[in-house]
C-alpha cells in the first residue's frame, strides 16, 4: 500500500474497479449478441422477402387467373423472377394441377418447365406456410379472389450472401470494439481522477463520481448501436427489393418502348402487328404502376432515414422547445417497428395535446425505451399487445404505455428504476434503460411511474408539464432501450 494511504481508500477503490471490470466484459457478451442476433435478422428478411414476393406474385395474377390469361401470368411470374434469390414459381389451380412453371438454373436466366403437370398442395385451410432445406426456402401461399382458386409455390435460394454476412460480422465486431476501447478509456480517466481525488482528499466526493459513472452510462449506447442499424437494415430491405425488382423489369420496358418507337411510323399496320407482338398495351399501363410503387419504396426508405436522424441527433438536440408529442411518438414507433413488429400489435388511443415544451430527442428516448421494454416482456406464446394513451388536462400531459406481458412481482417493482437492474439474461440488457429514462423524466420536472400485474401486464405512466422554467436539461442522459 503506497505511503499515506488509508485502508478506505482501497475499500472504496475496489467496487469501481469491479463495475469496470464488469462493463467490459458485458461489452464483449453484448457484440457477440449483437452479431448473432443480427444473423437471424438476415435470415427473417429472407423469410420476409419470401414471403412478400408471394403475396405480391398473388395481387398481380389473381385476376388473370380468373381469366385464364396465362400469357399476362406468365409476364407477372418473369416479373417476380427478376429477383435474382428466386428460384422457381409454380401456380397450380386448387386440384394441384400446374398452370404456370418457371425455373431458374443457378446464373442462368429463367425458363419454363413443361414436364411438371401435378404436385402435392398443402390443405385448403392453410394460410402461407414457409419451409426450408438445404437447397431452397419454400413459400406456400393460396390464390384465392372469394373462393379457393389454387396455390403459388415460390422457392428462394436458401444461402446468405457472403459479402452481406462478412460485412455485417466487420461491422458488428468494429462497434463492440469501439466500445469497449471507448469504456476502457473512460474507465482508465475514472481510475485516475478518483486516484488522485483521493490522495488529495482522502475520499471521493460524491460529484466527481456522478460525472464518471454517467459518462461510463453514455459508453453504453455504442453497444446497441449494432442492434440498431441490424433492425434498421432489415426495414429498409423491403421497400429496396420491390425498388430493385422493378427497375429490373423498366429496363425490360424501355427495350420495348425502343423498338416500338424505332420501328417505320409510316406502315401503320406493321406498327399495329409490332405493338401487338411486344405486348405494348399491358406494358404501357404497367410503367405508370411500376413508377408509383418505386416511388412509394423510395419515400418509405427516406422516412426511415429521416427518423434515424432524428433519433442520432439526440446529443445536440437538448434545449427545451416546443414539440409535438405525437410526432415524436410515431417516429419512435417507426425506428423501433422492426423490434416490436414479430411481438406486439400497437395500439394508439391518442388524445388532443398542446405543444409540450421539452427536449424532444430525450422524450423520444423514453418513448423508444418504455416501447421495446413492453414488446420485450411479451411471452413469444401470446398474442402482444402494446397500447399507448395520450391526454392532457390542461397543466400536464399524461403518456400511458400499457402491454399484456409477464408483468412483475411486488419485489421487482421495488428495483424496476434501480440502476443496473434487469431481469434479462446476461449480455441482453445493462439495466440502465429504466433508470436513466426516470432521469430525463425528473429533469423535465414530470414523473414516471409503473403498475404492474404477474401474468396480466404492466403500465408506465407518464407525465409532463406543458410548460418548463426557464434552465437546460441534463445533456448526459442519453441510453437507448437495455
Amino acid at each position: 500500500m503506497p505511503q499515506g494511504q488509508s485502508p478506505s481508500f482501497w475499500k472504496s477503490f475496489k467496487p469501481a474497479l469491479f463495475i469496470g471490470l464488469a462493463l467490459a466484459t458485458l461489452q464483449i457478451f453484448s457484440g457477440l449478441a449483437a452479431y448473432y442476433q443480427s444473423k437471424n435478422l438476415l435470415w427473417d428478411s429472407k423469410y420476409q422477402t419470401a414471403e412478400n414476393l408471394t403475396k405480391g406474385l398473388i395481387v398481380s395474377v389473381v385476376d388473370q387467373v380468373v381469366t385464364k390469361d396465362y400469357g399476362s401470368i406468365e409476364s407477372r411470374v418473369l416479373q417476380t423472377m427478376s429477383n435474382a434469390e428466386v428460384a422457381s414459381v409454380v401456380l397450380t389451380d386448387n386440384s394441384g394441377k400446374v398452370i404456370s412453371a418457371l425455373k431458374r438454373d443457378i446464373g442462368k436466366e429463367p425458363h419454363l418447365v413443361f414436364d411438371l403437370n401435378w404436385i402435392q398442395t398443402p390443405d385448403i385451410n392453410q394460410s402461407t406456410l414457409q419451409s426450408r432445406d438445404e437447397a431452397y426456402i419454400t413459400t406456400w401461399a393460396p390464390i384465392s379472389l372469394g373462393v379457393h382458386l389454387g396455390w403459388v409455390r415460390l422457392q428462394t435460394y436458401n444461402s446468405l450472401d457472403t459479402a452481406e454476412l462478412g460485412s455485417l460480422r466487420q461491422q458488428n465486431f468494429l462497434l463492440s470494439g469501439l466500445s469497449i476501447v471507448s469504456g476502457l478509456l473512460i474507465l482508465g480517466v475514472f481510475l485516475w481522477r478518483a486516484y488522485f481525488s483521493v490522495l488529495k482528499r482522502e475520499h471521493i466526493t460524491e460529484a466527481k463520481l456522478d460525472e464518471a459513472t454517467k459518462r461510463l452510462m453514455q459508453s453504453e449506447k455504442l453497444a446497441s448501436l449494432g442492434e440498431m442499424a441490424a433492425g434498421v437494415a432489415h426495414e429498409i430491405n423491403n421497400p429496396v427489393g420491390y425498388v430493385s425488382s422493378n427497375l429490373t423489369t423498366l429496363q425490360k420496358y424501355l427495350t420495348v418502348y425502343e423498338e416500338v418507337l424505332d420501328a417505320p411510323a409510316t406502315d401503320e399496320a406493321a406498327m399495329a402487328t409490332l405493338k401487338k407482338k411486344v405486348n405494348f398495351t399491358f406494358i404501357r399501363n404497367d410503367v405508370r404502376n411500376l413508377v408509383n410503387e418505386t416511388q412509394e419504396g423510395v419515400e418509405r426508405v427516406k422516412t426511415i432515414i429521416k427518423d434515424l436522424k432524428d433519433y442520432a441527433r439526440t446529443n445536440h438536440s437538448s434545449s427545451y422547445v416546443p414539440s409535438d408529442i405525437h410526432v415524436g411518438l410515431k417516429s419512435t414507433l417507426n425506428i423501433a417497428n422492426n423490434q416490436i413488429k414479430n411481438r406486439a400489435t400497437i395500439k394508439l388511443d391518442l388524445g388532443n395535446l398542446p405543444l409540450v415544451e421539452c427536449a424532444p430527442a430525450q422524450i423520444n428516448q423514453v418513448l423508444l425505451n418504455l416501447i421495446v421494454n413492453a414488446a420485450q416482456s411479451i411471452p413469444g406464446d401470446r398474442e402482444g399487445l402494446i397500447t399507448i394513451r395520450t391526454s392532457s388536462d390542461g397543466e400536464s400531459v399524461f403518456i400511458d404505455v400499457e402491454d399484456n406481458g409477464q408483468g412483475m412481482s411486488d419485489d421487482i417493482l421495488q428495483k424496476v428504476f434501480d440502476p443496473f437492474f434487469t431481469t434479462k439474461d446476461q449480455g441482453k440488457g445493462t439495466g440502465l434503460g429504466l433508470s436513466v429514462s426516470q432521469k430525463i423524466i425528473q429533469d423535465h420536472a414530470g414523473s414516471l411511474t409503473v403498475v404492474s400485474s404477474v401474468g396480466v401486464g404492466s403500465i408506465f405512466k407518464l407525465s409532463l408539464p406543458i410548460t418548463q422554467a426557464k434552465s437546460t436539461p441534463d445533456k448526459t442522459h442519453h441510453l437507448t432501450a437495455s
